[in-house]
């Protein structure tokens, strides 16, 4: 179990140059030193996988890392306030970036898992006004507070689990107040000191309205854009056969480029509907679920940088094929893994067993799955600051329980960590 103290000012690991070196920025004063790293994973691609260095020290001002190498090298000044953080050998690694969720959500769906359990198939139980539309009706009628406080808890849980960053999707209103309740929840939770940090996606196109779906789309090209538009990064939508078709999906990402919100795609999860093909041709920053996508697809992904989001823990719940993970990485595409923690076909909030299903299912190394959960994941946000360990980013790491980084994905839903730190604070002591 790691522990923490406060150093005494000055002296010993203190250096007074300015500047940027290959592992350090020197000149700031540290405010936090991890020490007694047994195992520290960079992200550094220049380092063995997944960015390996052995008997190391993490340091931050602030928010941003100063240094992250061998401890031989560590080169910083302290101050009273300086924060020590002893490892105690155990291993270190970048905070989870887990970037596709559905996580603010009222009601529940547990009927759901029986009747899958049975046989019965997703179409199935949407056609019988399960599904996203169960969510929608209890979520949609729900109050802004009731939204913060369920959402709290599951936020909570995936922080304890490592998560630091997490996109959050709007999905279950329906109504242009509905989803912008949604968003206002994510963005209050994002606010709270001690849960992850987070951003958020506009998901008008996910089930389908009970009114008329073309009177429905022109609401939200007209109105439901610019008024995300404050409260969002990127806009989303279901693109699948059942829900919402190509064209439609494509008007909808077209538009959104006018209000700042750039693409994401639901795509190919439950067919080949054509959604990969989209998120390329649009330049998409994620195409996300791709269990059906074609190596056509998955090289047009590539082709055009768009980050491929799996996520196993929905492709084996609803027993679908595997996701792609292999055939992504031979496409010369970007990977990240995440939960889809949602309601119905994935309530989970731990990024280590999607590392671990990474591995076991998609065809990832360990240190592949990995880097898709941490480097991955800030990819598919378009977020540069965070996923890697070295200086200059956000000190966002995760000191784990154990000596070997590779337990995150070999000890199969376990909680391998022992503390949090978010943007250089510890939030999980």
């Amino acid at each position: 179990m790691a522990a923490w103290r406060r150093l005494a000012p000055g002296g010993g690991i203190g250096g007074g140059s300015t500047g940027v070196t290959g592992d350090r920025v020197t000149g700031d004063v540290a405010t936090m030193v991890v020490v007694n790293i047994g195992q520290l994973v960079t992200g550094n691609p220049r380092l063995p996988a997944p960015g390996l260095v052995e008997d190391a020290v993490l340091a931050a001002s602030g928010d941003r890392l100063i240094y992250a190498g061998p401890a031989a090298g560590l080169d910083v000044a302290t101050g009273p306030e300086t924060v020590e953080v002893d490892a105690h050998r155990a291993a270190v690694i970048p905070g989870f970036v887990d970037a596709h969720t559905h996580v603010v959500w009222l009601g529940e769906r547990s009927e759901e898992y029986a009747l899958r359990a049975a046989g019965a198939s997703y179409e199935e139980i949407a056609e019988k006004g399960g599904g996203i539309r169960s969510t929608v009706a209890a979520t949609a009628a729900g109050t802004l507070d009731e939204l913060i406080a369920a959402t709290r808890e599951r936020a909570r849980r995936m922080l304890r689990l490592g998560t630091t960053t997490v996109e959050v999707k709007s999905g279950y209103g329906q109504s242009l107040g509905a989803e912008l309740r949604q968003l206002r929840a994510a963005r209050a939770l994002g606010e709270e000191a001690d849960l992850p940090d987070v951003v958020t996606t506009y998901l008008p196109l996910h089930g389908l309205p009970d009114g008329d779906r073309a009177a429905y789309l022109e609401g939200v090209l007209g109105e439901g854009l610019p008024a995300a538009a404050s409260l969002a990064g990127f806009v989303d939508c279901f693109c699948e056969t059942g829900a919402w078709g190509v064209d439609e999906c494509e008007r909808l990402l077209v538009a959104a480029r006018a209000h700042g919100l750039r693409a994401k795609v639901h795509a190919d999860q439950r067919s080949h509907s054509g959604g990969s093909a989209l998120a390329a041709r649009v330049g998409a920053i994620s195409a996300d679920h791709l269990d059906h996508a074609t190596d056509e697809d998955l090289r047009a992904l590539a082709v055009a940088g768009v980050t491929g989001v799996l996520l196993p823990g929905a492709s084996m719940v609803l027993g679908g094929p595997p996701p792609p993970g292999r055939r992504l990485l031979d496409a010369g595409a970007t990977i990240a893994l995440a939960t889809d923690c949602n309601p119905g076909t994935c309530w989970c909030e731990s990024m280590p067993l999607m590392v671990s299903l990474g591995v076991a299912t998609a065809g990832l190394t360990p240190a592949e799955a990995l880097l898709a959960a941490t480097a991955g994941g800030a990819a598919a946000l378009g977020l540069t600051d965070r996923g890697r360990l070295l200086p200059g980013l956000r000190c966002d790491a995760l000191v784990l329980e154990t000596p070997k980084w590779l337990d995150v994905g070999y000890h199969l839903g376990a909680d391998p960590v022992s503390q949090v730190i978010v943007a250089g604070r510890l939030v999980r002591p």
